[in-house]
């Protein structure tokens, strides 16, 4: 049996599944990876950035920005964790493109955007606690 070991990372969420797809997609990309963030943020800020990918309006680029304000853990619930408490992969798996995981990570932001429950930009914060270290 191979025991897998990753190296250290300072946020512990940087180590789950999506976060390291995400480093090494930045890293692919030549991009240097912030540790203090997660690394789907900065995946998908890059995506938005050099316009990969057309948002329905601003609402997405306003809550990926507050993204990197919120508490690590509330990132990796957002994107890892359903409503039931179950862990989920917003990814079809690995050796997917940068461009294309940054579009997996949108598309969910963006789905979570428009459900019918009416979830807006400022209520998609609801609950996701902001960074004390500011």
């Amino acid at each position: 049996m191979t025991v897998h070991k990753f190296p250290q990372e300072m946020l512990p969420q940087n180590r789950s599944w999506l976060n390291r797809q995400c480093k090494n997609a930045l890293g692919q990309l030549k991009v240097g990876a912030n540790p203090s963030v997660p690394y789907c943020v900065q995946l998908a800020d890059l995506a938005l950035e050099r316009e990969w990918y057309r948002p329905m309006g601003q609402e997405l680029e306003l809550t990926i920005h507050g993204m990197y304000g919120w508490k690590p853990e509330s990132v990796r619930r957002f994107f890892e964790i359903d409503e039931a408490g179950d862990e989920i992969d917003i990814t079809s798996g690995p050796g997917m493109s940068p461009e294309d995981l940054a579009a997996k990570i949108l598309d969910h932001v963006e789905s979570k955007l428009s459900e019918p429950t009416g979830s807006t930009y400022p209520t998609l914060w609801k609950g996701h606690q902001l960074r004390d270290d500011d």
